[in-house]
């Protein structure tokens, strides 16, 4: 019997990229979890005033200006890291919104978090996809950037599996985070994970249902209920012909169970293709963080 855990490739730490995106840059930074320097893409607004000599590497951080930015981390689906192509799309979708004045400066992080992690550390230590975001990144982040260092300055956004790893995160973490928004979530149960992602099930959870419930946003959302009602808002956008629609409609009438309020967005007609629901829902979702970020 072929074994499907070696059919997962080595994860690319490391991804970089040539930018034609003004304030949009590919760096590294050292990871105390994973022990290696791991890939982040970072957008910064014009409005975003650091010296002009660096505007074209990104090389300086604090800016001249006392002004402190939100961030949007936006964490990518099944297979994706930094650097992907359609992450540079988002990455340039944001810089029209911004430059034409249709939301607020704000900084966008695009984090690599392992390409099948779905943004959990592995049983074995080997893989610290949640790690990486939360104790190494988001603190290097609000060291070397001029952003609003606490929940009311962060949200979380993902596409697929980074929509799953947006409201898990959010769940487990609710005092680090304001807004939360999810397009096309992979929101797996133990039965959907162990049935639908069997390698990734092995490999990041060992086959061991206890382990993936304490990374499972159904368990965390009633354990953390009342941190959720108070400081979470969630927005979630899924097609009627996603194939990850089912799970969605899961987790929506787990969320109504346990009255915490949310925002659905159905789209007629949508498959798991990432470009049409950014360029239907994209401003939306950035526009409810901006109200969340008390910024319209």
């Amino acid at each position: 019997m072929k074994n499907t855990i070696s059919e997962l490739p080595e994860v690319p730490w490391i991804n970089p990229f040539k930018s034609q995106i003004p304030g949009f840059f590919h760096k590294t930074f050292y990871s105390n979890s994973m022990k290696r320097d791991i890939g982040y893409a970072i957008y910064l607004p014009p409005d975003y005033s650091m010296d002009p000599a660096d505007r074209k590497t990104g090389a300086g951080t604090k800016p001249y200006k006392n002004k402190l930015l939100p961030v949007i981390y936006w964490l990518h689906g099944k297979g994706g890291d930094e650097s992907t192509g359609f992450n540079i799309r988002i990455a340039a979708l944001l810089h029209k919104e911004i430059t034409e004045g249709w939301i607020k400066p704000v900084i966008m992080v695009f984090p690599n978090c392992g390409s099948f992690s779905m943004f959990c550390d592995s049983y074995d230590g080997t893989i610290m996809g949640e790690s990486i975001l939360i104790k190494d990144l988001i603190p290097y982040i609000d060291a070397n950037y001029s952003t609003l260092p606490s929940a009311k300055g962060r949200a979380l956004e993902g596409f697929s599996m980074g929509g799953f790893g947006a409201v898990k995160l959010a769940f487990k973490y609710p005092e680090m985070f304001c807004s939360v928004a999810a397009i096309a979530g992979s929101f797996h149960d133990v039965e959907s994970v162990s049935k639908n992602r069997p390698e990734v099930y092995r490999r990041m959870f060992g086959s061991n249902s206890s382990y993936f419930n304490s990374n499972s946003p159904y368990i965390l959302a009633e354990k953390n209920i009342e941190l959720i009602k108070r400081n979470l808002k969630l927005k979630l956008v899924n097609g009627s012909n996603d194939f990850t629609i089912e799970n969605n409609y899961k987790l929506n009438g787990h969320l109504d169970s346990l009255g915490i309020a949310y925002e659905f967005k159905l789209l007629e007609g949508f498959k798991h293709i990432p470009g049409p629901y950014y360029e239907k829902e994209g401003l939306g979702c950035h526009r409810f963080h901006m109200k969340n970020f008390g910024l319209m």
